[in-house]
């Protein structure tokens, strides 16, 4: 398979701005590069997400319909069953009306689950189910009345009375009704869906011939420069590769959009660790011919290829929790809590720190999984406060009618409560990564693990004097 690294080749530069030095426009062409596909992915993967959910509406249309046709042809088979009972009095005829008996319980259970959420549609299925189970319930009057009475012909008398043609005519007609108004809804969805396809392949065109355009200017520009001519081109090669590589990537996300975390996990590092790598062979080759500006800039590669590998593990982190398995049992929070602060004391320099450890009553949940939100939350506690002269940590837990609440408290920096939405978003920071480490996926990974366990985690804060957090996990009732 071709190595994507070439991408970050410090040799494929643009082939504008001629008079621009050497670095610069190295950094220039790096920094482009990447961000044109990384954006191009961006927007195709946003793309393909859309088109699956408009192709899955017009499925769901497709379904109901059948659905409802299902339960006008089940009715209409078991009217003629029950009419031909009455005029032979032979069971025979009698097979399509059992089968409705069977069939439309099922039926209307289908269509009731996919009306879920559709007020609309589930008053329509209302109407529709009440009808059909009349025209069931008149059939079995029918073939009652056929059984009892046969010798006359009271039996055929009801099916001639008319109230049966009546009752199907009514279940019909309200057929009719709800599968006009859904291919109306599948007439619109079919010409949404085809759009989204055809803007997807667009996007996915434009992705390749940014790349190609891109690969080609720097190509350019190192012909100009007759510099390592044919290292140029092999990274050219690389880099044509590499972009037919992303192309087929991205066709492969349209198929199967579940296979994204392995293409983060596995994919998108290649290109990072040729973007450092290559950015420190540059500095390493022509750093007696570039300023210091453009050292710096070099850096500033680096510093940022590496944030992005470390953007990448934690958002796979946050994906593993959401899809980890969990294993309830009864836990003592203390001992989770007391496992926390030795594992953060060991990864992080926190000597001057003084935790306060209050009651904390058990819980029930998985110990694994709890414990790594106990670890995000002191580790941001430890690291808002490490900046005051004497920090403190309290936690504690309370137990309420319903719920258990575990509390943890610093005298840290704080933040404004006006910005508390972003608080828990994936790579969401309410201060600088200068300021502060980190790559804002701590909470948000907290949050979902209290989300799974059924339980609500919040925060409260003053700038300047510290933050309490909160989670709290429902009651169980071995819980104590």
């Amino acid at each position: 398979m071709s190595n994507p690294i070439a991408l970050g080749d410090p040799y494929l530069m643009p082939a504008f701005a001629p008079r621009v030095p050497v670095s610069s426009l190295a950094v220039i062409g790096v920094v482009s590069t990447l961000l044109a596909l990384t954006l191009t992915t961006i927007i195709s993967l946003s793309s393909m997400h859309e088109f699956k959910q408009r192709a899955a509406l017009v499925v769901y249309t497709n379904d109901v319909i059948s659905r409802i046709d299902d339960i006008s042809s089940l009715t209409t088979s078991a009217q003629s069953a029950v009419r031909g009972y009455a005029i032979t009095g032979n069971d025979s005829f009698l097979l399509p009306y059992h089968e409705a008996l069977r069939e439309l319980p099922l039926r209307l259970a289908e269509l009731d689950a996919l009306a879920t959420g559709k007020p609309a549609l589930l008053h329509d299925m209302a109407v529709l189910a009440t009808l059909a189970r009349e025209s069931l319930e008149f059939g079995g009057r029918v073939v009652h009345t056929r059984r009892v009475n046969v010798d006359t012909d009271a039996g055929m008398a009801l099916v001639i009375g008319g109230a049966g043609d009546q009752i199907q005519n009514q279940v019909r007609a309200q057929s009719h009704r709800m599968i006009v108004a859904e291919q109306k809804l599948l007439a619109e969805r079919e010409i949404a869906a085809d759009e989204s396809a055809l803007r997807a392949s667009w996007l996915i065109a434009l992705g390749a011939l940014i790349g190609v355009l891109t690969s080609g200017g720097a190509f350019l520009l190192l012909r100009a420069e007759n510099c390592k001519r044919r290292l140029a081109d092999h990274a050219l090669v690389e880099a044509n590769n590499a972009l037919l590589q992303r192309a087929a990537q991205l066709e492969a996300t349209n198929k199967e959009l579940e296979s994204f975390s392995y293409s983060v996990s596995h994919d998108l590092r290649i290109p990072l660790r040729a973007v450092s790598g290559y950015a420190r062979m540059f500095e390493e080759d022509y750093g007696d011919r570039i300023d210091s500006e453009g050292l710096r800039l070099l850096a500033v590669i680096r510093d940022n290829s590496k944030r992005m590998g470390e953007l990448i593990d934690d958002l796979l982190a946050f994906s593993r929790f959401g899809r980890q398995a969990m294993q309830q049992e009864r836990i003592d929070m203390r001992t989770l809590v007391d496992t926390a602060v030795r594992l953060v004391r060991r990864d992080e320099d926190y000597p001057q720190s003084r935790i306060e450890i209050g009651a904390l009553p058990r819980s029930v949940g998985d110990p694994a999984l709890l414990q790594q939100v106990w670890v995000n939350l002191l580790s941001n506690a430890l690291k808002y406060s490490a900046t005051r002269d004497e920090p403190a940590i309290r936690i504690s837990g309370v137990v309420r009618p319903t719920e258990t609440v575990y509390t943890i408290a610093d005298n840290g920096v704080g933040f404004d409560m006006q910005y508390y939405g972003k608080l828990f978003g994936v790579f969401q920071r309410l201060h600088s990564a200068d300021e502060f480490p980190g790559t804002g996926v701590g909470l948000a990974i907290a949050q979902r693990i209290v989300t799974r366990h059924g339980g609500r985690i919040w925060a409260d804060a003053i700038p300047g004097q510290g933050a309490t957090f909160y989670f709290a996990l429902p009651k169980q009732e071995f819980a104590v």
